[in-house]
């Protein structure tokens, strides 16, 4: 089911190990239903389109994400699940921003 509001915890409430791209994969299986990619953006990027309903996992460094007229600050070690829609990552001046997206292919994508 589609979240319709932006919903943001942290990994240490939904696993154990340490967070990284190959923890956020074994979350998400069998790999051939899920779409799931890593993304560095520079100090002080401003990225913006839009996207399918899923999770963006922060590995490092921090960043504000605007859903809508939701606005989310995230640092590492959190996890957002978006509804589909408009988004604009800003990200902070100090370090780069890691992170890993995730979002469940639709069927006749995920044979």
């Amino acid at each position: 089911m589609e979240p319709k509001q932006v919903t943001v915890r942290r990994w240490s409430e939904l696993s154990s190990k340490p967070l990284s791209e190959e923890s956020v994969r074994a979350l998400h299986v069998p790999a051939k239903k899920y779409r799931v990619s890593v993304s560095r953006y520079s100090p002080g990027a401003n990225i913006s389109g839009e996207m399918r309903a899923g999770a963006v996992y922060l590995l490092a460094g921090h960043c504000q994400m605007e859903f809508g007229t939701q606005v989310v600050p995230l640092a590492a070690g959190d996890v957002a699940e978006f509804p589909a829609g408009s988004f604009r990552t800003l990200v902070g001046r100090e370090a780069e921003c890691v992170v890993v997206f995730a979002w469940e292919l639709p069927a006749e994508f995920a044979r």
